[in-house]
């Protein structure tokens, strides 16, 4: 763990201060996430794993925009997500100095270069993770993600461990040591 918060650190202070308006509501969204591998594309993990998409989210409604309910208002996301599990190499359940809790995402080559292109182009808008075609957190593009990692608060240690299990396809094992139940929907 020190070691994967070394090679994250400098890239997590940069990506956190990016991300100041991060939003985290776990929410069920609708069939906007539904993911299914496009034609040739392979799928590395297995059939068991979770489904990991990232999707270009909006404030206000436009064409080509599902609506997505939240607790405290709407948001309005792309059909076709623009990065996915594919595109990284690992997840991280990180605290900061001040106790604060996230996920850190690193991206492979092509995903970093994919991450770089959609946030340069998307300032403002937010990056949707949704898990399952569950929407886990929606960050803030605050400045172009250059550097192939992604960072977003979560409420808690046992959130960030679950979220990053899910995206590395992992079982979330919880202190006591055994398997963590499955979630009822």
């Amino acid at each position: 763990m020190q070691l994967t918060l070394r090679k994250l650190a400098p890239a997590l202070v940069v990506v956190t201060l990016a991300l100041a308006g991060c939003k985290t509501a776990p929410t069920k969204t609708s069939d906007a996430a539904s993911a299914t591998p496009q034609a040739g594309q392979q799928s590395t993990t297995p059939a068991t794993a979770s489904t990991v998409d990232f999707y270009l989210a909006h404030k206000e409604p436009g064409a080509g925009l599902r609506e997505i309910s939240l607790p405290d208002g709407k948001l309005y996301m792309q059909e076709v997500p623009v990065l996915t599990r594919a595109d990284l190499t690992d997840a991280a359940a990180l605290v900061d100095r001040q106790g604060q809790n996230f996920v850190g995402l690193r991206f492979s080559e092509a995903g970093a270069r994919k991450l770089n292109d959609v946030s340069t182009k998307n300032v403002g808008n937010m990056l949707a993770l949704v898990i399952d075609r569950e929407l886990v957190a929606a960050p803030l593009i605050g400045e172009p993600l250059n550097r192939g990692v992604l960072a977003f608060g979560v409420p808690s240690a046992q959130a960030a461990s679950e979220i990053a299990a899910k995206i590395r396809g992992d079982a979330a094992i919880p202190a006591g040591g055994a398997p963590a139940p499955a979630a009822k929907p």
